[in-house]
């Protein structure tokens, strides 16, 4: 007999719930209701894993929230000491809180820098870490023992490379992540060396003399929410 929930109103007419017209795929299905009713013309929707919520319908794909962290910070350095080990560079992170865990959050940066020797041997990555959870590093697939996963790298402004007045640039115009929780995120930008040590001048050029041909410049990380 196929099961369901009648409901019938004292006027004698009835509402039901049934149990789907095939077998379903697992043994038990179950829904959680919502703990609260939502706003006028939401839906109900859900998260893959039996959790329902209400949602703005048409909600899909858009920006659910927007956080960045920008610094003109032009008076430190940052030491790399150890040969393909990415470093934090200051004030680049920030921290989101998904509203769901099918939500994709949308990463951007752009860091301004001089590095201590050639660029191309430096390179930047983004490093995921979520709250209570795992750390993840994104970066190219490395196929080897000895290759470097790069995310970026820095671009100069010139094909001169003096360390006085060539400053760089790493960006980052668009990634999509998909971490897969409502727990806190933080996002943080690092940078490191593929060959050596050495250090990255944020924000400014190597030689900070003051002088017009000494640019500082503005670093920041942006993150989007986007619904799914």
């Amino acid at each position: 007999m196929t099961g369901k929930i009648k409901l019938v109103h004292s006027g004698g007419n009835a509402v039901s719930l049934a149990v789907p017209t095939s077998n379903p795929s697992s043994s038990e299905v179950e829904f959680k209701l919502p703990q609260a009713d939502g706003s006028s013309g939401q839906r109900i929707v859900t998260d893959g894993s039996g959790n329902l919520s209400f949602a703005s319908a048409g909600a899909s794909g858009k920006i659910l929230q927007v956080l960045t962290n920008s610094t003109q910070d032009a008076f430190g350095s940052l030491s790399i000491s150890s040969q393909q080990t990415p470093v934090d560079i200051p004030n680049q992170n920030v921290t989101i809180t998904p509203s769901a865990t099918n939500s994709k959050i949308l990463v951007s940066f752009h860091q301004m820098g001089e590095t201590s020797s050639g660029p191309q041997i430096y390179y930047f990555v983004l490093k995921r870490a979520i709250s209570g959870g795992s750390t993840t590093t994104f970066g190219g697939n490395v196929g080897g023992s000895s290759r470097t996963p790069v995310f970026t790298q820095p671009l100069r402004t010139t094909d001169a490379v003096n360390r006085n007045d060539t400053p760089e640039y790493g960006i980052c115009a668009g990634y999509l992540d998909s971490p897969n929780t409502t727990s806190a995120v933080t996002y943080t930008v690092q940078i490191a060396n593929g060959e050596g040590t050495g250090t990255f001048y944020y924000n400014r050029c190597v030689d900070d003399g003051d002088a017009t041909s000494r640019e500082y410049g503005l670093s920041w990380i942006t993150v989007q929410e986007v619904a799914a």
